[in-house]
């Protein structure tokens, strides 16, 4: 495939230099990185109505735009996907689908399909002129720029298979994003040194090479947050730079996350958070156990039963849960793959909780809720930044496909920036609405599904 697309351009080329080309996927990823030169630019389907759903997107743009290609996103005006003639999106949903594509600071595209007649549908392009009426209003905050990020979740996707994302990969991705971290999704070839901050998703087992890989990224200097088998090598050993030596998977689970340190901040002093999926056992060698957990009185299996789901924690002896060693935090359980599962806020606390501890300055903090999102975009020619706020909730309110209906409004959220370019006056655009702005910090009035904040 790589080859083929390698020769066809070169034919197209012959016969016009400039003309645009992609080849069309499902998915952008490791799998796209070879051939990437054989495109003039990258085309994202996404449709959040059909297979890909709302998860989708942001993990195939934080890696696409690491590729150096211009981007452009695409939906479809349609309720559910391909082949659904004679319906209409809900104008909010694609108002959130084509405003997240701006925040990226790539282009828009919206799929339909022609009747058999060819008669355009009038009102399809009433929907779709209605949303890019607005895009063209705000196009020049976010094109071109580039994305502000301090951090990288390392990619665990087979590079031969378009589109196989794991629960892993999509846990973190909502998890870091309702955190409000700016990121990259990378695989293992790239550089690491461009990023403080890199995430080791559950099963992101590394060869040789990139186990040494990860030792050097840390003695510059670098921080590592991984989980379970983040970072294990196919003989089980971590990186020299974890302090921690891995002695398999525990044999009794769910076990129970014991709220003692800095780790377990914000969470219910007198509880014992369950971790629903199997975990690793550790073995601290240079490392310092930060967080605890303790066993249930058994595994219920077989002949040992208790309840309907699993057996309450014995209170016995406690036993590693996390491990430090100077800049790494390593997690005994899989966190992103366990919030993939059911979500549940413990694991995110204990996440945020290891972000603060390893990169206590962030990029951006900000009072809303978990469903608003924040983009940073970089415009340097333009002696700016833009803040992309977004504030849409898709609901699971059918069986299959998530809605978005209306958009969310709130009212007096406040951001607190640390960028690397400090800038002294903030804005609402296109609305050009001044905003005070003290300490890197600014609050918004209102954000009616959709702000940018022009920073000068």
């Amino acid at each position: 495939m790589d080859r083929f697309k390698r020769e066809m351009s070169e034919v197209v080329h012959k016969y016009k230099k400039d003309c645009t080309i992609f080849y069309n996927a499902g998915h952008i990823g490791p799998c796209t990185k070879e051939s990437r030169d054989a495109y003039s630019h990258f085309e994202l389907e996404s449709l959040a109505s059909g297979a890909w759903g709302y998860l989708h997107f942001p993990i195939t743009a934080r890696y696409a735009r690491t590729l150096g290609k211009d981007c452009m996103g695409m939906t479809g005006k349609f309720h559910t996907e391909w082949g659904d003639f004679h319906s209409l999106k809900n104008l909010a949903a694609l108002e959130f689908e084509c405003f997240r594509m701006l925040s990226y600071g790539f282009a828009a595209s919206i799929g339909d399909q022609l009747e058999p007649n060819g008669t355009l549908g009038k009102a399809a392009y009433r929907l779709i002129g209605n949303v890019f009426g607005q895009m063209e209003e705000r196009e020049e905050w976010a094109r071109p720029s580039k994305a502000l990020v301090e951090a990288a979740v390392l990619t665990n996707e087979d590079p031969n298979y378009e589109q196989q994302l794991s629960d892993s990969l999509m846990g973190a991705s909502q998890m870091l994003e309702e955190l409000a971290i700016q990121f990259d999704v990378i695989d293992s070839e790239m550089d690491f040194s461009a990023y403080p901050l890199l995430f080791l998703l559950d099963d992101f087992v590394v060869t040789e090479s990139v186990r040494k890989k990860l030792d050097g990224y840390v003695k510059q200097g670098g921080r590592i947050i991984a989980c379970a088998k983040g970072g294990l090598s196919e003989e089980n050993k971590y990186p020299s730079c974890f302090g921690t030596e891995y002695c398999g998977e525990t044999e009794q689970y769910p076990d129970f996350i014991v709220t003692a340190g800095a780790l377990a901040a914000g969470l219910e002093p007198e509880n014992e958070y369950v971790i629903y999926q199997q975990g690793v056992s550790l073995d601290p060698t240079a490392g310092k156990t930060i967080l605890t957990a303790r066993a249930p009185y058994f595994k219920r299996e077989g002949d040992r039963f208790c309840s309907h789901r699993y057996t309450p924690s014995a209170k016995g002896a406690a036993y590693p849960a996390a491990v430090k060693n100077g800049n790494v935090i390593l997690f005994s359980h899989p966190l992103f793959g366990q919030y993939r599962s059911n979500a549940p806020f413990w694991c995110k606390k204990l996440v945020s909780n290891a972000i603060d501890c390893l990169l206590p300055t962030r990029l951006v903090r900000h009072n809303g809720p978990s469903t608003m999102t924040v983009s940073l975009l970089d415009q340097e020619d333009k002696g700016r930044a833009a803040v992309h706020i977004l504030s849409y909730i898709p609901v699971r309110k059918s069986a299959t496909i998530d809605i978005v209906e209306e958009r969310t409004v709130l009212h007096n959220v406040t951001l607190k920036l640390e960028l690397p370019k400090a800038f002294s006056s903030a804005r609402l655009v296109p609305e050009n609405i001044p905003l005070p702005m003290e300490n890197g910090s600014v609050t918004i009035p209102e954000i009616n599904g959709y702000a940018i904040v022009e920073l000068s």
